[in-house]
């Protein structure tokens, strides 16, 4: 199998709730199985224990001699592609260019915008607040997608 297909496969088995688990444990580091039974809110220790199998079984998580769960290969599939991992949280890959472009629009102010104001000025004004607006509504609808 080359490395094109094992990626198709696990993105075709990556889904839902199983998708919900991996990306509870990438944020998390290490959990055990009724942890993730009450931070997703399943009904059963079991429900967590069924994904995490699945999991186990394309060699995405391992188990340790203490029971807890942790992951052994990471991989950016589905919606967590939309994400970069920041300490021990998943952050919106937009935020981090809304942020570049509201840092230019702060420097462009302090440095080269000129009194009384003129096309460029308005035009790179206008542009730059266009861009922070779009950048920061990506970010903050792919963040109520959050995968978990």
């Amino acid at each position: 199998m080359s490395a094109e297909s094992d990626k198709d496969i696990v993105d075709k088995l990556l889904k839902g709730r199983t998708m919900s688990v991996y990306a509870l444990l990438l944020s998390q580091g290490q959990m055990g199985v009724r942890d993730i039974q009450r931070a997703l809110g399943f009904s059963s220790p079991s429900l967590a224990l069924h994904h995490l199998t699945k999991l186990s079984e394309l060699d995405l998580v391992k188990k340790d001699e203490s029971g807890n769960y942790s992951i052994s290969k990471t991989i950016r599939v589905g919606s967590l592609s939309l994400f970069v991992k920041l300490g021990t949280r998943l952050v919106p890959r937009f935020l981090f260019l809304g942020t570049l472009f509201v840092a230019m629009l702060i420097l462009y102010g302090v440095f080269f915008f000129s009194w009384p104001p003129s096309g460029k000025d308005f035009m790179y004004i206008a542009l730059s607040v266009i861009a922070i607006l779009v950048l920061f509504h990506e970010t903050r609808r792919i963040w109520l997608l959050k995968p978990f």
